[in-house]
């Protein structure tokens, strides 16, 4: 049971109870407390769409933010945004 749950994950590359507390990990995203949010990110298997499109929002936030260098170093090295 635990391998068919495992491969419906894989296959539907959506990762069921893989957050502790839906509302937090919502009210972290639109707090902007990216560190807690890409710590939670880290443990998720997401699509690279949906993932660069996270990483998208975290770089616009930076910029808002006046962060630019910490987003440069994110466009030039996180993985979903070298695809």
């Amino acid at each position: 049971l635990i391998d068919t749950f495992a491969a419906l994950q894989q296959e539907s590359q959506v990762s069921l109870n893989a957050v502790d507390s839906v509302e937090g990990f919502t009210a972290d995203i639109l707090n902007g407390r990216w560190d807690t949010v890409m710590h939670v990110v880290a443990t998720l298997s997401l699509p690279g769409e949906k993932l660069a499109m996270l990483y998208e929002q975290l770089v616009l936030e930076l910029v808002e933010t006046r962060e630019v260098d910490a987003a440069k170093q994110i466009l030039r090295t996180a993985e979903p945004m070298l695809q």
